[in-house]
């Protein structure tokens, strides 16, 4: 159990660092474009990245769910 449950940790570790970084960057590119206030553009990022990690995270529960723990 505890092997599988650090499986799950390393891939979705893995997935979010290869779907954050670019999200990340465009973010960032566009708070720049835009002149955002660094307040403005920080909460922008944690909104939007928190968002994509709680979709991301739930779709891998379930796939974990399904394939490894029953």
């Amino acid at each position: 159990m505890k092997g599988l449950a650090f499986k799950e940790a390393v891939i979705d570790t893995v997935a979010a660092t290869a779907m954050n970084f670019p999200i990340n960057w465009v973010l960032v590119a566009y708070a720049i474009h835009t002149d955002m206030d660094p307040f403005v553009a920080s909460v922008m990022l944690t909104v939007v990245l928190s968002a994509i990690a709680i979709a991301r995270k739930t779709l891998f529960r379930v796939y974990f769910q399904k394939r490894w723990y029953q």
